[in-house]
């Protein structure tokens, strides 16, 4: 079987010919491009490395510096990411929008017949060591109890340009490789939208809490531009779509996530089921208070599952909870790291990981979340060949 074929048999519920080993490595690639590579893949591409190493490649999160201008990603402070490789092109209308360079970091302010608002964002040199591929924000939008109205005015007037060659060109390239996932948003709702892209969590709980029919309005006004992200997700060839992430039982904790998240994941999963796909979504945090909500949503690929110790829930334990969901990750990033983790309880670790997931449908190990910058590379080698084994 190639690398996909494992990967969807697996994800189907079926029993692959060996273990999935899917190691995203895209952050750690983007750290030592540069030159500290390892002496055997100097000037290689990641795409390279993995073929290389016979590990299959990481085509789930998209690669977020896989623009295709600079200007693509000009609407960051907003949540809107232009990539090469989404089926879809999100475009503002009835907005005027003015850049000013400063001091390294982009600032953006937006004009609406609402009124303004204006936050600054870029790339420090300390996250461009780590490889981060999503800019910092370093002033939000929201400031005032009136930007939440005019970011209301800019969200209800998007318009959402399907792109499916871009998609589908990606998915050649990806082929046997991997699965190409079709990427909608890191948020799997409008209310989960603000606060993974406009607010930090604090302030966006007292906005909520303070002003719960402003902040329900700024959704509201989502609505429509999520509904037609999606539609352009199931209008192409992908297997699999991805819809929201970075869930945790503390940062969206359960009465969060029910209200707010578990209706639109539900209607994510319907809607991909009755066109013949799944779902992925994005469970890296500590899940164990979401699980029975998980069970609800009804999703197939709850990626970059991170065990413990990283986690208190391990992966044998998640998986017994919802033996119908493919289990995506199940290595801790912490266990590649030399001065985290000693060479015998890792070696314990990835057995143990191993183990459980030969001749067993529903799991696809990788690395959760990522390859780290200061993995030791010896180390995901010898994940390799005990899989492989």
């Amino acid at each position: 079987m190639t690398h996909r074929e494992r990967i969807l048999a697996a994800c189907r519920g079926e029993v692959p010919d060996r273990v999935p080993w899917i190691p995203r490595m895209d952050l750690w690639y983007n750290a030592h491009a540069a030159g500290t590579l390892p002496a055997a893949f100097q000037g290689a591409t990641l795409r390279e490395i993995t073929d290389a190493l016979g590990v299959g490649y990481h085509a789930v999160v998209p690669d977020f510096l896989n623009v295709r201008s600079a200007d693509d990603m000009i609407d960051r402070l907003l949540g809107i990411y232009r990539l090469a490789t989404m089926p879809f092109e999100t475009r503002l209308r009835e907005v005027e929008r003015e850049t000013v360079a400063e001091h390294g970091m982009t600032r953006v302010t937006y004009r609406t017949p609402a009124g303004a608002v204006t936050g600054v964002f870029g790339y420090t040199d300390e996250m461009r060591a780590a490889g981060v591929s999503i800019p910092w924000v370093r002033e939000g939008l929201i400031k005032s109890p009136q930007d939440l109205t005019v970011l209301a005015h800019i969200y209800s007037h998007l318009e959402v340009v399907p792109a499916p060659a871009q998609y589908e060109s990606w998915k050649e390239w990806v082929g046997e490789a991997g699965v190409a996932v079709a990427f909608g948003s890191a948020a799997a709702s409008p209310m989960h939208h603000i606060m993974h892209e406009l607010m930090g969590v604090a302030e966006f709980y007292l906005a909520l809490h303070d002003r719960p029919r402003e902040m329900a309005a700024l959704a509201e006004s989502m609505e429509e531009w999520y509904g037609a992200i999606f539609d352009s997700l199931l209008s192409t060839s992908a297997e699999t779509v991805f819809m929201g992430g970075n869930y945790d039982e503390t940062l969206t904790p359960p009465p969060f996530f029910e209200a707010h998240i578990l209706p639109w994941l539900s209607r994510w999963a319907g809607q991909a089921h009755s066109a013949g796909k799944l779902l992925l979504t994005h469970t890296d945090g500590e899940n164990r208070g979401l699980i029975d909500l998980y069970r609800r949503a009804g999703f197939d690929i709850a990626d970059s599952v991170c065990p413990s110790p990283m986690t208190k829930m391990a992966l044998r334990e998640f998986a017994a909870a919802l033996p119908d969901v493919t289990a995506w990750g199940g290595i801790p990033s912490v266990a590649l790291c030399a001065e985290s983790m000693g060479a015998h309880e890792f070696e314990r670790l990835v057995d143990d990981a191993i183990d459980f997931a030969r001749g067993r449908p529903h799991i696809v190990l990788g690395v959760a979340d990522t390859l780290p910058p200061g993995a030791d590379f010896e180390r995901l080698i010898e994940i390799t060949r005990r899989v492989n084994g």
